[in-house]
């Protein structure tokens, strides 16, 4: 049985390395980087130790926080140690009141369920836009939530 999954994981580590090979980087931080898989979904690929930490994060907050935490957070539909396909959301986060008072509230949500939201915003409080998105809803969806951190 366990050279099965290891011959499973080693075609899907080369299927990986083939996406990557394929289709174009979109992003790229310390710890990850993020590419566009032109079907609705991004691969966050691992390059560091931090971002396999930050991968189990972001697993363990999508499957184990309440919907009404989870409706905010962008959807994981795979995962390896070693990266995470993602749906991917387009529009930006705008620059408007409305859209800021949301978030506050949004902030006020997370930290009720005892989840500290650290990349929502920078060191002197402006929002970090790069972060989020609004979905075709008009809700706003956290695409990176590796950071956060949960207090239980």
């Amino acid at each position: 049985m366990k050279n099965i999954r290891k011959s499973i994981r080693g075609k899907l580590d080369e299927e990986i390395k083939e996406l990557i090979k394929v289709n174009r980087k979109i992003g790229k931080g310390r710890n990850r980087v993020i590419y566009d898989l032109e079907n609705g979904y991004v691969l966050k690929v691992v390059r560091s130790k931090t971002g396999i930490n930050h991968n189990k994060r972001e697993l363990q907050m999508y499957f184990t926080s309440s919907s009404s935490i989870r409706k905010h957070l962008a959807q994981i539909i795979d995962y390896d140690k070693l990266w995470l396909v993602m749906e991917k959301y387009d529009r930006k986060f705008p620059r408007s009141k409305k859209y800021k008072k949301k978030l506050k509230k949004l902030e006020s949500k997370f930290r009720k369920k005892e989840i500290d939201p650290i990349d929502m915003f920078d060191k002197r409080k402006k929002t970090k836009r790069k972060n989020l998105r609004i979905n075709k809803n008009g809700r706003i969806i956290i695409i990176d939530y590796g950071a956060f951190r949960m207090k239980r």
